[in-house]
């Protein structure tokens, strides 16, 4: 399974982001690494259930856990960050993918 990283624009500057969905940790974890020089770690509690996964990914600032329902977010200069789905959701919204006009509005949130 291919994990699909997605463009996302802040007031002022364009990052990358995946949400941490439970099913695809592990592509997330390998872009997290091929792109940037700190690693980021699968982790799974004892637990069992898709409620108990989650991503310990190293910053900067040090280790910083994202659940489901969280966002991975990158500046594509290396620095990685987690967001919160809300506070992600009030604060970015979706680039249009190359080649497509970004004027046309489809009724998208």
């Amino acid at each position: 399974m291919a994990v699909h990283i997605h463009r996302y624009e802040p007031l002022d500057t364009v990052v990358e982001a995946v949400e941490v969905n439970g099913l695809d940790l592990d592509d997330i974890v390998v872009w997290i690494n091929d792109t940037s020089k700190l690693k980021g770690i699968v982790g799974q509690t004892a637990l069992r259930g898709r409620s108990a996964e989650y991503i310990d990914l190293q910053t900067p600032e040090g280790m910083l856990r994202a659940v489901l329902g969280d966002f991975v977010v990158t500046d594509g200069a290396g620095s990685f960050w987690k967001v919160s789905r809300s506070v992600f959701q009030r604060s970015y919204a979706p680039v249009a993918p190359a080649g497509e006009e970004s004027g046309e509005d489809e009724g998208g949130e």
